[in-house]
């Protein structure tokens, strides 16, 4: 996803889980892992290692490596299974999972520390380490399409969600429904892209349920463990989150948005501050995703300011969000319009886009005076007529 930017529900929710890869019990003596290998080219260098505790990270040991760049660490066993992970400074850190007295072996090499490590002793944390390379192509792969500034944000937007959706499936069917019980469907859920969680339990049914299946799992295998507790209560309010609402509903081309309740936007305007959709609660609003840099907005513009003018004396607005990548030419662009222009700067990672539906810039929506959704564009075929209707009810 960040493709992907969350309500802050959601990310905490999620942020909260990742930070609790942490350890269900104390540190109190008694059996002990050992984690071991060599470093190659590590010699002066200082390795940690580290558990992803409730609270944050603990460096529980550093130890500076020699020629061979061998090192062992030991540390109590965690009462349910728990995650480390060793690092050198300024490298991404190799993560593990743990949950008895096993010794696991990681080599790797300091010249590509993150990216040359194996590891044996340990199947979770093998699996571990295929969901991280494919992470980390995935970022690669996105972040790459994002760095083109093409007009055809739209199409970019729906191929990065489809590539997306088609890692999160991949991940489900591999690593979390196959044993939800395990680690690495814990782990599964933490997954981030471009520092944003993957599986958004409070916005997707299907992720709440992947939060549900773990939860029930370490319920039953830990019923009195914090993690146990953390992860029930997130399954819980996020399954309650996203039930599905008794409401009507109107068909927006492949998915709908109930009448009942409008996906409010609260984005900055040309001055900075920010306007929410809702706060033109009591006007009929035509609520606009555009793109300034396209060549055929400015004719529209000049079609749209013609109807604005006939209208906007009797309760008529525009919303016009811009989805341009240079700020400054949106600035410029919109500074001269008449109605409320706001810019999404998440561009093709922007929630709006998703919850909206918008497959194709332009798109827009006609909004009555309750803040209700009437009409999509391609439902309507003479805008005037629908805009005069709303305004008389």
């Amino acid at each position: 996803m960040n493709i992907l930017k969350f309500n802050n529900v959601a990310k905490s929710a999620v942020a909260a889980l990742i930070i609790t890869l942490s350890a269900c019990g104390g540190k109190e003596q008694g059996p002990s892992f050992t984690v071991t290998g060599k470093i190659a080219n590590g010699e002066g260098k200082c390795l940690y290692f580290s558990n992803i505790g409730i609270k944050g990270t603990t460096v529980i040991d550093s130890v500076k490596l020699g020629k061979e760049g061998a090192y062992s660490f030991s540390s109590p066993r965690p009462e349910c299974y728990d995650f480390y992970f060793i690092a050198l400074q300024g490298e991404k850190p190799i993560t593990f999972a743990i949950d008895s007295t096993e010794t696991i072996t990681i080599n790797s090499d300091a010249a590509d520390f993150f990216g040359s490590y194996t590891v044996e002793g340990n199947a979770e944390s093998v699996q571990i380490k295929e969901m991280s390379e494919l992470q980390a192509a995935l970022e690669k792969q996105v972040n790459s399409m994002l760095k083109s500034t093409s007009p055809a944000i739209v199409k970019t937007r729906n191929e990065i969600y489809s590539l997306i959706g088609e890692f999160k499936r991949n991940i489900s069917t591999q690593y979390i429904v196959p044993a939800p019980g395990k680690a690495t469907a814990y782990y599964a859920l933490s997954l981030t892209l471009n520092g944003e969680p993957l599986f958004q339990p409070m916005n997707n049914r299907i992720d709440s349920k992947c939060f549900a299946a773990v939860a029930t799992s370490l319920r039953l295998r830990f019923p009195n463990a914090k993690r146990t507790r953390h992860m029930c209560k997130i399954a819980e309010e996020s399954l309650q989150k996203t039930r599905p609402a008794k409401t009507k509903e109107i068909e927006v081309g492949e998915s709908s948005i109930t009448t009942t309740g409008l996906f409010d936007i609260k984005l900055p305007g040309v001055n900075g501050d920010s306007i929410a959709l809702s706060s033109l609660k009591g006007k009929v609003v035509l609520l606009d995703f555009t793109l300034y840099e396209d060549a055929k907005i400015s004719s529209r513009n000049i079609r749209l300011r013609e109807i604005y003018s006939k209208y906007r004396d009797r309760g008529f607005e525009i919303y016009q969000i811009s989805y341009d990548t240079r700020e400054h030419f949106w600035q410029q662009s919109a500074s001269n319009l008449p109605w409320t222009c706001v810019r999404d700067g998440e561009g093709a990672y922007s929630s709006n886009l998703v919850l909206y539906n918008i497959q194709n810039l332009p798109t827009f929506y006609l909004i009555n005076s309750d803040n209700e959704i009437t009409l999509r564009d391609n439902q309507i075929t003479d805008l005037e007529a629908e805009i005069e209707k709303l305004l008389r009810k």
